[in-house]
């Protein structure tokens, strides 16, 4: 009867250790399964956020792509207006520059518009070339 409850004992006792070391392996099973699992949640972490930063800087960069291309219209818009205001003054000090000449309000024949025409071109050569070296003065 003593070695029935000796082999009793005995396989109660293997069946204890061997509980006792699956419940250490499965342990350091979930142990391992969790750091796994935190590296992945990591990783995932670190992905989004460089992806987040990736947008950022893309947002950045088109914002200020943007920026410079309202500041070039901006510039162009400030010369244009320029242009068409020398454009203006130049017109209006054309104006006050040149006379018709009395025999030339009327043409008399194809000839003497031909001449005044002449007389005009050379007129506006000569203003141009004055008015660009700004040499021309006007009076007010």
């Amino acid at each position: 009867m003593k070695s029935v409850l000796q082999i009793t004992l005995g396989i109660l006792l293997a069946s204890l250790v061997t509980l006792l070391v699956r419940i250490g392996y499965l342990s350091y099973v979930e142990y391992r399964v969790k750091q796994e699992i935190n590296e992945i949640a990591l990783q995932q972490q670190q992905r989004e956020k460089a992806h987040q930063q990736a947008v950022k800087e893309r947002q950045l960069a088109e914002y200020q792509q943007q920026q410079i291309a309202i500041q070039r219209a901006a510039e162009q818009r400030r010369i244009a207006q320029q242009n068409e205001a020398a454009r203006i003054r130049k017109a209006e000090a054309w104006r006050k520059y040149y006379i018709v000449p009395e025999d030339c309000k009327n043409y008399k024949s194809d000839e003497h518009m031909v001449n005044c025409l002449n007389h005009k071109a050379d007129a506006k050569a000569e203003f141009d070339r004055v008015y660009d070296s700004g040499e021309l003065v006007l009076s007010k």
